[in-house]
C-alpha cells in the first residue's frame, strides 16, 4: 500500500511536469500482462533513467502512442499501437490520451486524412463502437470513399438449395439434386465502423455461383422439416477465427421465411468463432433472426505485425 501511494504521488508530479514542459500531452496508466506486449515490435527501445525521461522521449516521437517501462532494468520501449489492457495484468503500460494533438484513427477515413496513405490494406483502427479497442480492418477505396472490411482467415461458405434443384417437380426428399447449387464464399465481410454491424449483401470480396446468398443465410427446398430421412442441402459456415472478433453471442438464428421449415444441426464453438447450421423446409430460408449480425471483440491475441499502424497528429 505504501509503495502504491508513493507511486501515485510521483505520478501526479510527473503529469504536472509534462503538462508544464509540453503543454498538450497526457498519459494514462493501464495494467496489462507482460506477454501481451510484443517488445520486439517496439519502434524505439533504449535505457531510460526515469519514467519521466521515457515518457518525454515518447512525446518527441510522432509515431509513439504507448510505452512500457521496466523500473528494474530501466528499459524503455515505445510503440505505435495500443495493446489492450487485461484485468489480470501485472505490468505497467502507458498510453497517450490527449486526443486534440495526437490520436489513433477511429476509421479508414481518418487513416487517409491523417497519413495521406491511399493504399488499400490491413490497418489498425480504434473504433468508437469497440470502446477504442484495437481492431484490424481492411481499408478499401482509400483513395476515394473508404469502405471497411474484416478479412476472414477461413472462407465462410453459404450454400442454398432451391426449386431449380428439384430432380422431380413437387417431390420431396429426393436423395439426389439437380446441379448446380447456389453458393457464395466470403473472404472479407463489409462492416459499418460506427456500430460494427455487417453488410451481408456486399459481394466485393466473394466468389459465387447463381444468385448470391446473403452472409449468414441459407435456403433449402428439399422437403419439410418434419420429414426424416430427408437430405438437407442448404447449409451455412461462419468462421471468424484469427480475426480477434466474433459475432455477438446473443445473436439468434432461426427461420426467416418458409413453410414447414426449421434449422437443423446448429452448432456454435465454445469460443464463439465458428457457427454451422443446415436449413430445412419446403421451402425454408434460415439465418439470423435477432437483427443484423454485429461483431464483438474476443480475448484472442492478434499480433500488431499483421496490420499497419497510423498515428494522427496536428504536429
Amino acid at each position: 500500500m505504501k509503495w502504491n501511494a508513493t507511486l501515485l504521488f510521483f505520478f501526479s508530479l510527473w503529469i504536472g511536469y509534462l503538462s508544464m514542459k509540453l503543454g498538450v500531452y497526457h498519459f494514462k496508466l493501464l495494467k496489462t500482462r507482460l506477454d501481451l506486449i510484443e517488445n520486439e515490435l517496439a519502434i524505439r527501445s533504449d535505457f531510460g533513467l526515469t519514467l519521466i525521461q521515457c515518457a518525454t522521449s515518447c512525446t518527441e516521437d510522432l509515431r509513439c502512442v504507448s510505452l512500457s517501462y521496466n523500473r528494474t532494468t530501466k528499459s524503455c520501449r515505445h510503440f505505435d499501437v495500443i495493446y489492450d489492457s487485461d484485468e489480470y495484468g501485472n505490468n505497467d503500460y502507458w498510453i497517450v490520451t490527449n486526443g486534440s494533438t495526437r490520436w489513433v484513427p477511429r476509421s479508414c477515413s481518418e487513416v487517409a486524412s491523417c497519413s495521406g496513405n491511399t493504399t488499400d490494406g490491413e490497418y489498425w483502427i480504434y473504433p468508437t463502437a469497440t470502446n477504442g479497442r484495437r481492431t484490424k480492418i481492411y481499408c478499401h477505396n482509400l483513395d476515394s470513399v473508404p469502405v471497411h472490411y474484416v478479412t476472414l482467415k477461413n472462407t465462410n461458405r453459404f450454400i442454398g438449395h432451391s426449386p431449380t434443384n428439384w430432380v422431380v417437380q413437387q417431390q420431396e426428399c429426393r436423395s439426389d439434386f439437380k446441379a448446380p447449387l447456389t453458393s457464395v464464399d466470403f473472404v472479407k465481410i463489409q462492416i459499418n465502423i460506427e456500430d460494427m454491424k455487417i453488410n451481408g449483401t456486399d459481394y466485393t470480396f466473394t466468389s459465387h455461383s447463381g444468385s448470391p446468398l446473403q452472409y449468414g443465410h441459407t435456403t433449402d427446398c428439399n422437403g419439410g422439416a418434419s420429414k426424416n430421412p430427408c437430405p438437407r442441402f442448404g447449409n451455412a459456415t461462419i468462421d471468424t477465427g484469427g480475426t480477434g472478433l466474433i459475432f455477438d453471442p446473443t445473436s439468434v438464428f432461426g427461420i426467416t421465411l418458409g413453410y414447414s421449415a426449421a434449422i437443423k444441426d446448429f452448432s456454435r464453438s465454445s469460443d464463439g468463432t465458428r457457427i454451422f447450421f443446415r436449413c430445412a423446409g419446403w421451402c425454408g430460408n434460415c439465418g439470423p433472426t435477432s437483427g443484423p449480425l454485429q461483431l464483438k471483440h474476443t480475448n484472442e491475441f492478434i499480433s500488431a505485425a499483421s496490420g499497419m499502424a497510423v498515428i494522427c497528429s496536428l504536429r
